[in-house]
């Protein structure tokens, strides 16, 4: 049975009563150079960081998922031009590449990872246990979930999404010492069947892949995100 404050934070109105400014953002991997194998959704180090640089000449204050969650649930104010930066797929290019960049210029990020494949060196090597709880204890990054297997959940039946979201935020909880509050949908594939699922496992944000500034979103557990090759299309959305 989906908890009252599920239902609760379901509700639009939390939302819709402030105005469209936040940008969240989600990018993959970070590679050094483009190559034959470069997929569209690869970021290189030199594109980040021209990004970056972007953003922060055009005055973005770059904000954590926490104080998204409180804005976007109590109305907290947020800087000017407020920015989350959110990473997919737990690859180790983020630590080797996009860390110590976001660490130099002091930049929350978040990074949600699939347990089932965390320290896997099939295809694009994953970050480790070791490397994960390196960054969570940095005070800079919040690790989240992303399942366990990155099935797309609007193909699986709810008790499967059920175990999908629960036992990948056992997992995190455990090796990380602390509650894990926010999910990413693998893909940005969601129905209001697995939103709802994702309250009742007691997560308190989830975030899709709809372009859209977050505070137009339908609900806490349905937050919109841009992929990072749009960001001047979001900054512009966000900046009307």
């Amino acid at each position: 049975m989906v908890s009252l404050i599920a239902l609760l934070a379901l509700s639009p109105e939390i939302l819709h009563g402030l105005p469209l400014r936040t940008i969240v953002l989600t990018y993959h991997d970070v590679i050094e150079c483009r190559d034959a194998k470069s997929l569209w959704f690869d970021c290189t180090t030199a594109e980040l960081k021209a990004q970056l640089d972007w953003m922060e000449k055009h005055g973005a204050h770059f904000i954590s998922l926490s104080q998204l969650h409180q804005h976007l649930v109590s109305g907290t104010p947020l800087p000017s031009h407020p920015v989350a930066i959110t990473f997919a797929d737990n690859y180790l290019g983020y630590y080797l590449r996009a860390w110590p960049e976001f660490r130099r210029r002091h930049i929350p990020s978040a990074m949600f990872v699939h347990t089932g494949f965390v320290g896997s060196r099939v295809g694009r090597p994953k970050m480790t246990w070791d490397q994960l709880t390196e960054l969570d204890r940095s005070g800079l990054v919040t690790v989240g979930s992303q399942t366990v297997s990155h099935t797309s959940v609007t193909t699986l039946p709810p008790a499967r999404v059920r175990v999908e979201f629960a036992d990948s935020k056992r997992d995190l909880e455990r090796h990380l010492g602390h509650a894990v509050a926010y999910l990413a949908y693998p893909n940005g594939s969601f129905d209001d069947s697995s939103a709802r699922v994702a309250g009742a496992t007691g997560y308190l944000m989830a975030f899709t892949e709809r372009l859209n500034p977050a505070e137009g979103s339908p609900s806490i557990f349905e937050v919109a995100r841009y992929v990072h090759t749009r960001y001047r299309q979001a900054w512009k959305d966000a900046n009307r």
